[in-house]
This record gives C-alpha cells, sequence and structure tokens, in this order.
C-alpha cells in the first residue's frame, strides 16, 4: 500500500476545489467583461496600464540594445588577433576593432600591468571598471561624465588558457543611444534613462538621456530597472486612450451558461468515482481483516487511499508492550531509495544490506507518562536556532515527547511524513530519542532511526535518503549536563520564530494524530564514502585528531584513515562525560592536549571537533591556534578564484580583513548573524559558495550541500594544505591577521542581556567616530581595530570580542567598552 505509484493524487477536496474555482472563474470573467462594457473601470486603471505597457516596451528595447554590444564586444574579445595583440602590445588591431564596433570612439587593449595607470587618461572611475573586470565582475556598461562630457565605456575580459590575462575596453561618446533616442521620442509622455551607482551616496546619478515632454498633468511616474544601475522613467502624457464598447449581454450568458454546464460535469464525475472507489475499499478491508490479503487496490480519489492505509496499519501495528522478535515479525519491511548523487561524488546505493537495513529497534525502559495533557515547559529552552536545556530539570524524558509531537506534527503540516532522528553521545542522547521518537509517531508520521551520528551525517541524510526532515538531539558544545534539539524541515535549520512555533503548538495541543512506524537506518559508511570520492589529499601527511570524547571521533578517524592519512587518535572515544577537556575548540585551554601531541609526534597538524562534529579547530605544526575566521580565508583563495563574482558570508565575530580579502578574489562580501540556523538561511537566499563563523562553523556550497560539517570542512582544509609544499605554518603565514581576542563571556539573565545591548547602541560616547553594524549585537570598527558585544543565543551571558593592529588599540577599545558597561549594566563584572 505504501507504493508511490499506488498513491492517488486526487481527493474529493480536490474535485471540490475545482468547481468552486471553475465557478469563480467563469463568473468573474462574465463579470469582468460586463464592467469592462460599462465603463465601470475608471480611466486611472486604464492610464496605469498603459503606462505599465510603455515603460515596459522602451525598457525591453533598452535591454536589448545593451545586450547587442555586449555580444559584439564578448566576440571581439576572444578573437585570436585580440589576444595576440595584447601579449605583443599590438595597437594597430585596436583600430580594426573600432570599425568592427559601430558608435566606437576609443578602444584599448589592457593588461594588469597597464590598469595601475590608466586613471591619468582615463579617470578613476574607468580604472575600476578595468580593475573590477581583472577579478571576473561580471560585463554591465558604464556611463562616465568626464570633462561635462558624458562616454560610455564597456570591459570585457580576454582569456588565455581560461584565465583572465587582459581588458579589451571600448568608449562609445555621447550619440552613442542618439539613435535609439530617436526612436523613442515619439511615444507619448516623458522617458527618463538614469545611472545611480549608489543611491546612498548620489540619488540623482548620471542622465543618460531623456525624450519626450514633460507632461503638464500631474501622471504617476512607472520606474523600471534596465540593469543593475540603470534605471528607466517613464511619465505619461496628457493624452489618454479611449476605451471601446462592446455588445453587454452576449459575454455574460456565455459565461453563465459555461458555468452551469461545468458544474454539473464536475458533480456528475464526483458521483461515479466516489462510488467507484468505495466499492473497491469494501472489498479491499473485508479481504484484509478476514483472508489477511494485503494486495492495495487502485484508488483514484486520495480519501479512500488514506482511509485503506489507517485500516492497514490498524491490522498490522505493532503492540507496544510486545517483545522485539514479535515487532521484527510485524515491522514493515521498506528498503531505501537508490540515489545518485552529482559528480565529482560516485552513486550511493542506500540499498545495500551493508548501508541500510530494517532492524530490531532496542528496547529502553518505559517510563509512564500522561500523554493526554502536555507537561508546563520552560519557555527560555527555545533559543534562536536550536532547543537547549539542562537535562532531567528543563529537558525531560515527558518534555521530549511532546516536543516530538509538536516537530512530527510541523512537518506533516509541511507536506512530509517522515523525520531523519540521531543523537550524540551524551548520556541522556539515546534514551531522548527513544522519548522524541515516540512522540513523533504518535502524530502518524515516520522515524528513519539513524543512530549515533555527527551532525553533519543528520544533515546529510536530510540530502540523500528518503526525507528533507531530521533531528539532531545533541548538547553540541555545552556542558554534559545539557542536551538539545538541531531541527531541519525541507533541508533548513529551523531558526528563531519558527522554533517558538512549536513552544506555542505544544501550548495550545495542536497535534496530528495517527501511527507511524520506526525503520532503522544505517548511515556512517555512506557518508564516509561521499567525502572519500570527493576529497583528494596530494600528498602524506600526519595529523593528530582530538575528538573531545564526542561523537566525531571515531567517524573522524575512519574518514581521514580512509584518505590516506596517518592519524594519531586524541580522545576519540565517546563519553558523554568528557573527562578530559570540555567538548568546545573554540576554548584554548581546550586545545592544550592537541598542541602537546601536535609536538610529540611531529605531526604536520591537528584538527579537533566540538561534542556533536559540527564544528572544526586547527592547530598547526608550531602549535599555534589559527582561528576560523583565517581558515576561512584560505577556503576563499581555494574555492573563489573558480567560482567569481560569488557570494561570501561570515558572521559578525570575524576578522575585519575578510571583506577586502573576499573583493581581491572577486567575490561580494556579507556580514550577518552568528548562529548556524540563520547563516544557513542567508547562505541559501545569497546563493553564496561558502561561508564561516568565528566560532568553526563552515558551509561550503562548492561540491557541498551548503551545511556545516566540521569532519567535511576539515577534510577540504587537509586538500588545500597538502596541495602547497610549505609546512602549514609558513600558508597562514601570508594571510592577514590581527591581534585579536577569543570569546569573553559576561553573565547576566535572559531578559537582561537584551537590554544591556540595546543601551549601549544608544551610547553615543562608545559608538563615536565609529563604524557602526547592529546586524547582531553591536559591533564598533575603527581604522585600526574594532569591538563587539552580542547576546550569546544559546546561554544567559553576553559575548565579546576584540581585534587590532596591536595590543594597545585593542586596550583602548576594552576601555570604551568598559566604561559604557558600568554606566548602562553595573551589576555585570567586567575581565578586562
Amino acid at each position: 500500500m505504501s507504493q508511490k505509484d499506488n498513491t492517488p493524487t486526487r481527493t474529493v477536496v480536490f474535485y471540490s476545489r475545482v468547481s468552486i474555482w471553475l465557478a469563480l472563474l467563469f463568473i468573474s470573467g462574465g463579470l469582468a467583461i460586463q464592467s469592462l462594457q460599462i465603463n465601470l473601470m475608471t480611466q486611472s486603471d486604464v492610464d496605469k496600464a498603459f503606462s505599465n505597457a510603455m515603460a515596459e516596451q522602451v525598457a525591453q528595447a533598452l535591454s536589448t540594445r545593451l545586450d547587442d554590444t555586449r555580444k559584439l564586444q564578448l566576440a571581439a574579445s576572444r578573437q585570436t588577433q585580440t589576444i595576440a595583440a595584447l601579449q605583443q602590445a599590438d595597437v594597430s588591431w585596436t583600430q580594426t576593432l573600432k570599425n568592427f564596433m559601430p558608435g566606437a570612439q576609443n578602444v584599448y587593449l589592457i593588461n594588469e600591468e597597464q590598469s595601475r595607470g590608466i586613471q591619468e587618461e582615463l579617470g578613476f572611475s574607468v580604472k575600476d571598471l578595468v580593475a573590477r573586470t581583472l577579478k571576473g565582475a561580471s560585463m554591465k556598461v558604464e556611463a562616465v561624465l568626464r570633462d561635462n562630457k558624458l562616454r560610455f565605456y564597456w570591459a570585457s575580459p580576454i582569456l588565455v588558457d581560461q584565465q583572465i590575462a587582459g581588458v579589451l575596453l571600448v568608449e562609445y561618446g555621447s550619440n552613442w543611444l542618439a539613435n535609439f533616442q530617436a526612436g523613442v521620442s515619439n511615444q507619448l509622455g516623458h522617458i527618463e534613462v538614469r545611472q545611480l551607482l549608489d543611491p546612498e551616496v548620489d540619488r540623482k546619478g548620471i542622465e543618460i538621456f531623456s525624450a519626450g515632454n514633460i507632461p503638464r498633468n500631474q501622471s504617476t511616474p512607472v520606474a523600471r530597472a534596465i540593469n543593475d544601475y540603470w534605471f528607466l522613467t517613464y511619465t505619461p502624457a496628457d493624452e489618454r486612450p479611449e476605451l471601446a464598447l462592446l455588445p453587454l449581454a452576449t459575454p455574460w450568458f456565455m459565461s453563465l451558461f459555461a458555468t452551469l454546464a461545468g458544474l454539473f460535469i464536475i458533480v456528475w464525475l464526483q458521483k461515479r468515482e466516489l462510488k467507484r472507489n468505495h466499492l473497491n475499499l469494501l472489498v479491499y478491508v473485508r479481504g484484509l481483516t478476514r483472508k489477511g490479503v494485503d494486495t492495495p487496490p487502485k484508488f483514484s480519489l486520495k480519501l479512500f487511499h488514506d482511509l485503506a492505509e489507517a485500516m492497514r496499519h490498524l491490522v498490522h501495528t505493532p503492540n507496544p508492550n510486545a517483545t522485539s522478535t514479535e515487532r521484527k515479525d510485524i515491522t514493515e519491511k521498506r528498503m531505501p531509495m537508490h540515489i545518485s548523487t552529482d559528480a565529482p561524488k560516485a552513486a550511493i546505493n542506500f540499498s545495500s544490506p551493508n548501508l541500510a537495513n530494517v532492524a530490531d529497534i532496542p528496547e529502553l525502559e518505559v517510563e509512564e507518562f500522561d500523554h493526554n495533557t502536555p507537561p508546563e515547559i520552560p519557555k527560555h529552552i527555545f533559543r534562536a536556532y536550536d532547543i537547549r536545556g539542562i537535562v532531567d530539570t528543563e529537558l525531560t524524558n515527558d518534555v521530549l515527547f511532546w516536543l516530538g509531537k509538536a516537530i512530527g506534527s510541523e512537518v506533516l503540516i509541511r507536506g512530509f511524513d517522515r523525520i531523519n532522528l540521531a543523537w550524540d553521545g551524551r548520556l541522556s542522547s539515546e534514551r531522548f530519542a527513544h522519548h522524541l521518537q515516540d512522540g513523533i509517531i504518535s502524530t502518524g508520521c515516520h522515524v528513519n532511526r539513524l543512530g549515533e551520528l555527527p551532525t553533519g551525517a543528520l544533515y546529510f541524510a536530510t540530502f540523500e535518503l528518503d526525507s528533507p526532515c531530521g533531528v539532531m538531539i545533541t548538547g553540541s558544545h555545552n556542558p554534559a549536563n545539557y542536551n538539545g534539539l538541531k531541527i531541519v524541515i525541507d533541508q533548513q535549520a529551523l531558526a528563531q520564530e519558527q522554533i517558538m512555533g512549536l513552544y506555542h503548538r505544544i501550548a495550545r495541543s495542536d497535534f496530528r494524530s495517527g501511527t507511524g512506524i520506526v525503520e532503522e537506518r544505517s548511515l556512517d559508511e555512506a557518508y564516509i564514502c561521499r567525502i572519500e570520492e570527493d576529497v583528494n589529499i596530494s600528498r602524506d601527511l600526519k595529523i593528530v585528531i582530538d575528538g573531545g570524547n564526542g561523537v566525531a571521533g571515531p567517524i573522524a578517524s575512519r574518514l581521514f584513515n580512509r584518505l590516506g592519512i596517518e592519524v594519531i587518535e586524541l580522545y576519540c572515544n565517546v563519553d558523554g562525560n568528557f573527562p578530559n577537556h570540555h567538548p568546545d575548540p573554540g576554548e584554548p585551554e581546550n586545545l592544550v592536549a592537541l598542541q602537546a601531541a601536535i609536538a610529540e609526534h611531529s605531526a604536520h597538524l591537528g584538527l579537533a571537533f566540538d561534542g556533536d562534529g559540527d564544528r572544526v579547530a586547527l592547530v598547526d605544526n608550531l602549535g599555534n591556534i589559527i582561528w576560523p575566521d583565517r581558515l576561512l580565508m584560505l577556503l576563499i583563495e581555494d574555492i573563489l578564484p573558480r567560482n567569481p563574482g560569488r557570494d561570501v558570508l561570515y558572521d559578525v565575530k570575524s576578522s575585519r580583513h575578510l571583506a577586502p580579502l573576499i573583493n581581491r578574489h572577486g567575490g561580494r562580501p556579507t556580514m550577518w548573524k552568528t548562529g548556524h540556523s540563520l547563516m544557513k538561511k542567508k547562505l541559501r537566499d545569497l546563493d553564496a559558495v561558502v561561508g564561516g563563523e568565528y566560532s568553526g562553523h563552515f558551509y561550503i556550497g562548492e561540491r557541498w550541500y551548503g551545511f556545516d560539517d566540521g569532519l567535511y570542512a576539515g577534510a577540504r582544509l587537509l586538500e588545500i594544505l597538502a596541495s602547497r609544499t610549505e609546512p602549514c605554518s609558513d600558508v597562514f603565514a601570508h594571510l592577514p591577521q590581527d591581534v585579536s581576542t577569543p570569546e569573553i563571556t559576561l553573565n547576566t539573565t535572559e531578559q537582561r542581556k537584551f537590554a544591556v545591548v540595546e543601551s549601549l547602541a544608544k551610547d553615543s560616547d562608545l559608538i563615536a567616530d565609529a563604524r557602526v553594524f547592529t546586524t547582531d549585537g553591536l559591533r564598533i570598527e575603527f581604522s585600526d581595530g574594532w569591538g563587539l558585544i552580542r547576546v550569546s543565543n544559546t546561554t544567559p551571558r553576553l559575548t565579546l570580542r576584540f581585534a587590532g593592529d596591536n595590543e594597545q588599540t585593542i586596550l583602548r577599545i576594552q576601555q570604551r567598552m568598559k566604561q559604557a558597561l558600568t554606566l548602562h549594566a553595573p551589576e555585570i563584572h567586567v575581565p578586562f
């Protein structure tokens, strides 16, 4: 009954909706025609439609004109004679190109060295245009006003061996668009085209041209974008088009007749389908209950398909008090789907018995709860990008059951019916998974039970298994007495109001009801294979892996051994007590053992993972901690040259050197809010190619899925370092670096922390002479350094970070921040 080809797509509700919409369509169509004939359509509506049509027509014509010029110049820049002329500095070819491109006044072939001095002849605007083109920016026209004369410049890249070797720059005079302007000057109304490169700096921009007479009346202008910075405005003339009246009665009667005929036919079809599906259901249920025959008929109405599925579950659902052997006998034997992933990875076959099998569900001690009334759940555990609380105080077995009901209901409402479930190595995680699972299946949502895995593997499941939804039970890098949930629906991590929506769903007891099925899946081998086939390590490496007794240790060791790397394991056994050090690689004291092991074994470098494996830290061969914003720089230098013009995302805690570095490599920098859910949503919105947080989360969209995965990020960093011959410390020595502090935390309360940041943002003494960013908290930047204070989304704390040219700069900014904190929050102890 679960086969997809037996699942109907039509329902009674579907037919009803179709009939209603058809009726509305015919009736509204008749009314619209009648209304038009009796001239109830106001003249302003006619004017608006006419203006939109005129503006669209002229904008399309101008866009076509620009596109023709762009294609012509691109073709010229790809000519073999153009490449040869650039390499040989042959200016004679430019005269030929000038004749080849109508309207061109001057043609230049410019390499990178020549571009540095062209401002003396052509100005800084043209120099900037050439520089952007050399870095891979997309080709667009730019108007420049020089010596009170308007000129137009097109710059196209000249490629040699797929690398940008120079630029073909073509200058057009002010009469370049004269023919086009003459063609639109006779249109009714006034047309104006302007260039606005930066509306915040120059609100007027440069007038490209204007045509027609400005009307005397107060007509509303219509604007259209030609490209990113050319905009057309059309103002209609005083004359108005007139409406023509048509006979009134005929369209109305035709619409009425068609409506009645359509309704009659649909009602007749409904009655016929209901009778046929009703008979099929009776026959199926009789055979299922009396003879045990489970051969599903093909229903054409989804309502009856769902009824048959419910009947089947009632017959086959196992008794919760049955033994594991009895449960195994009646568990549905569903094999996962075969999935082929994109190149360069090889096909991953999840139907292999070694990768995914239906197995016995482990029996855990069952605790009785009141499953009719939700308990009082602390609201503050629903945080900005996950659910987090103290084990058996704020997060209990009962709370996990009701969270399961809320998550299962949310998944069903969004159109999915299955959740991937995994957990980390904390002492409470598997127990919590059991109770969360019970809550999920009580809604009718099914569960793929993946077992103990890193968070990155759970995210991987949402892309590669048969459901894009998942829940990871993990306390991440928090102390051992904490645990929590990271939730993914439709391959997007829930954040902010979406997570708070689960709290409100529990509060109002808004749940679905049904009987879900639990299936055991094994995913670790497929996950390792996927990374192994993607990453290439080109030389011998010896590394130390510090698993911090978290869940990532065993799989990380297997993965890097499979990549051909010599691995020295440090605390790679899973132990939820974390006996060696706290599982947070963002704190320097937690990397001391790793630094010692690197020195002891003369390793090339070391990698450390947090409790659930979605973050990674790196220590070089000399024992230096390479902070994550500088690891992001290494990824950017490797990835952006293959993806010019793409967006790069980093959080507010990251280095001020990131934006200039991204610009130099032809990317577009964006600073965003800290938090894995918030970063991943922004990454998808921008279609960014790579991103990172100072905490050690990395988001790689090239060759990967864009989610944060410490194991994959570590493998990509090793791939880059293996391609270099110099030691790891020398590689990072070439990257820009500030003197900086690690994260500093100030203890406060959940309510107070928000008020403190709001007060600081209004302190004129604190923000004086600074560039202020309020994307996430308050970041104040000066020419020689910066400071940040923001609200922690996981604890009742404020987090701070400072960086600058030297220690004196940091001390100066810290002193300014301390004075403001003393004024606005004297109860908070400031440790600097």
